[in-house]
């Protein structure tokens, strides 16, 4: 039981920064450069008000300018990598493979 508890206080905040953090900045070039500045991304550490929030709560408007919450644009940037690592891997194996 102890050595749980010390793995859960020494990987969590590990994996709340890559994911979160490096996730987050990932997104953020992710989409700008995708989407040419339309969408635009909340701050990672302001609150967005739930009224706000549209019925997946994933983005919002001020205006006319569309932001995505900052766990969306988490989302899009761990899901960025996970198909870039998936396509490299794919085709390091498709020429590699004898």
């Amino acid at each position: 039981m102890p050595a749980s508890a010390i793995a859960e206080f020494i990987l969590a905040p590990i994996f709340e920064f890559i994911f979160h953090v490096l996730g987050y900045y990932i997104g953020r070039v992710v989409l700008w450069v995708f989407t040419l500045g339309r969408i635009k991304c909340d701050r990672i550490l302001t609150e967005t008000p739930r009224r706000k929030l549209r019925a997946a709560g994933t983005y919002h408007r001020r205006g006319d300018q569309i932001y995505l919450t900052a766990e969306a644009t988490a989302a899009v940037g761990i899901i960025f990598v996970a198909v870039v690592v998936g396509c490299g891997l794919l085709l390091y194996f498709r020429v590699f493979s004898f």
